[in-house]
């Protein structure tokens, strides 16, 4: 059994003191903190109490240290609050509180120090301040324990108390990829570079390979060739422990604290987080925009807090003191996150403590709003992560870290989406089956819109790829248009063409049987009618009327009134009458009548084709005459 802790407190308050005469280690390591007497440096000590190992992270006190506590108190078991007798609660009591609570610390123990110092009264009236402080928060039925440090007292009870939240410490996650936030780096001759941390979850082993990420985002793949837990030789570590790893072939300076080390779906390394902030009650309410310190782990980063529109006036609300508000983090630097994970967020200036975030996503699409409240049910939320994403789908690599659950447990979540019919598999991504079935309906409009504004017998792929670019991934459109060539909706490679296209298609020898009905009538023409009558029990009213659209459009056929007149005799009829006119042999005004003569028609198509020399400027109307145009 091991319990890992942090202590907290104001500075001074005999916070190093206390874990020197718990564990006979000072953690106090820089010559510069000896001689000072303050902590500026995590200090690091162990020790073994009835069976539990007891592994202390100390932090400094001093307000200029808050950022170093905070590298120090994140993934802890529980707290070692410390508050002096003499002293009682001060800013940094209550800073450090509040930091504990935000970052969800379950529980501590409150150790009342330097009570050789102060008499009976004094630790009285301290201890009831304490009380009062802790009452609305999670220490709320800590123990207090009084000691002395220098004297003994109150150690055997301070221990038991230890040894007492080490029994209620709840197990970490063993399968939710491994994650080592590293607060120490140092390299020991003969071995090369080492480095320390808090294990938040997974397990490691010797010889395994990790990735390293590093502040300046671009990740190492590294191998923990030798592995200590609470300063003993160890095959493997456990989350929660506290873990040594000798890096193999890692220089010293390519490596820092802020880096983490995980596995390779532990976490997304993001620049915009969806989160449910928590404005401290002491601190301003807090407006868009604001510029913020955004701690996790060992890492900082400076963001800014954007808060939802108010309603649709297009104002903005604020975060009210006391209040929790969804918003996002736009960050100046990537972190290394999961959903569910603890955020301290800091005023940029003057320093200072102001919130605490929750995230919610870590990779929140831009054009949607932050939910109004946590989704319990990690499915659920999936299911809403993955119908708003559409066209671009959520990664099958990234479902653990965004939804804070281990691989198998993705993996159980996706297959229960996938037996309700809801989400479907595109390549290394899931999209929503709704989407999906839109899309479908989408392309098959898209492709039938086209073929009704060109005679080309379809869309090619390459086209309706490129318009669906933007806004699809190129997998997902692929198997749409798989899964509607399998069910026949449309056929085709290159070109595509819709169920309805392709029967049109199976009819082409009809459509040219219709082009060559029209052509043998020459200038005479036939009606729709009379196309219907002759083609009656091979082509309907529909059908028929969509061949002749198409043939227009493709210029081989053209409607002159209620007739249809191929183009090859219409083109002949215009250059004919001009070649003729040169000639002499075209009477300076054309009646009717000569019209009719000259190109034995009835006057039902020859009104029509006279109108149509008209329209197309080879002749012009001179009262119940026409004369053909000068230079045409």
């Amino acid at each position: 059994m091991h319990l890992t802790i942090a202590t907290a407190g104001h500075i001074d308050h005999g916070k190093s003191a206390l874990v020197q005469a718990l564990t006979g280690t000072h953690p106090d390591r820089l010559k510069e903190e000896q001689a000072r007497g303050i902590s500026i440096e995590l200090g690091f000590a162990h020790t073994q109490f009835d069976g539990v190992v007891l592994s202390f992270i100390d932090v400094p006190g001093h307000e200029r240290f808050v950022r170093t506590m905070l590298a120090g108190i994140g993934g802890i078991d529980a707290v070692l609050f410390v508050v002096a007798a003499d002293e009682s609660v001060m800013p940094q009591t209550r800073e450090h509180l509040d930091i504990c609570a935000l970052l969800g610390v379950p529980r501590g123990v409150i150790a009342l120090t330097k009570c050789d110092v102060a008499d009976e009264t004094i630790q009285a009236i301290a201890e009831d301040d304490v009380r009062t402080l802790v009452a609305p928060t999670f220490l709320s039925d800590a123990p207090i324990v009084r000691v002395s440090a220098r004297t003994g007292l109150g150690l055997e009870p301070l221990r038991a108390a230890l040894r007492t939240a080490a029994g209620q410490r709840t197990t970490r996650d063993a399968g939710g990829g491994t994650r080592l936030p590293i607060d120490r780096v140092f390299s020991v001759k003969g071995f090369g570079t080492v480095v320390t941390g808090t294990l938040w979850s997974g397990t490691l082993r010797a010889d395994e390979p990790l990735t390293l990420l590093r502040a300046d985002g671009q990740p190492a793949q590294v191998r923990a060739r030798g592995l200590q837990v609470h300063g003993t030789a160890a095959d493997r570590a456990d989350a929660g422990q506290r873990v040594a790893l000798n890096l193999a072939s890692v220089a010293l300076d390519d490596v820092s604290r802020g880096d983490v080390l995980v596995s390779d779906d532990a976490v997304l390394v993001s620049t915009r987080l969806g989160v449910h902030v928590q404005v401290l009650p002491d601190a301003p309410p807090q407006r868009h925009g604001t510029r913020v310190h955004v701690h996790l782990g060992t890492t900082s980063v400076l963001g800014r807090l954007l808060v939802p529109m108010r309603d649709d006036s297009g104002r903005r609300s604020e975060m009210a003191s006391g209040a929790v508000t969804p918003a996002r983090l736009r960050l100046e630097a990537p972190l290394p996150v999961r959903r569910g994970d603890r955020l301290v967020l800091r005023a940029y200036s003057p320093l200072a403590t102001i919130a605490g975030a929750v995230v919610d996503d870590p990779r929140p699409l831009l054009r949607t709003a932050a939910a109004a409240a946590p989704v319990s049910d990690p499915v659920e939320w999936l299911a809403a992560r993955i119908e708003e994403a559409a066209g671009f789908g959520v990664a099958d690599v990234e479902v653990t870290a965004r939804c804070g659950v281990s691989r198998v447990e993705a993996v159980a979540m996706t297959e229960r989406l996938v037996s309700a019919g809801r989400i479907v598999r595109a390549g290394d991504f899931w999209v929503s089956a709704a989407h999906l079935d839109a899309l479908a309906d989408d392309l098959v409009r898209r492709i039938e819109a086209r073929d009704q504004v060109r005679w080309e017998g379809g869309m090619p792929r390459a086209e309706l790829k490129q318009i669906l670019a933007r806004r699809h991934r190129p997998a997902i459109v692929e198997l749409v248009l798989a899964r509607l060539a399998a069910t026949g909706a449309i056929t085709g490679d290159a070109r595509l063409t819709t169920k309805a296209e392709a029967m049109a298609g199976a009819e082409a020898a009809l459509a040219g049987e219709v082009l060559e009905a029209v052509s043998r009538a020459g200038l005479q023409g036939p009606t729709a009618s009379e196309l219907e009558s002759l083609f009656a029990g091979r082509l309907d009213r529909k059908a028929l009327a969509t061949v002749l659209a198409r043939q227009g459009k493709a210029g081989k056929v053209e409607r002159v009134g209620e007739i249809y007149v191929a183009r090859q005799p219409l083109d002949a009829l215009a250059e004919g009458l001009r070649r003729e006119a040169a000639h002499g042999q075209v009477p300076a005004r054309i009646d009717v009548g000569w019209f009719k003569d000259r190109y034995g028609l009835t006057r039902k198509s020859a009104i029509p084709l006279l109108e149509w020399l008209d329209r197309t400027r080879v002749t012009r109307r001179d009262g119940d005459a026409r004369v053909l145009v000068a230079g045409k």
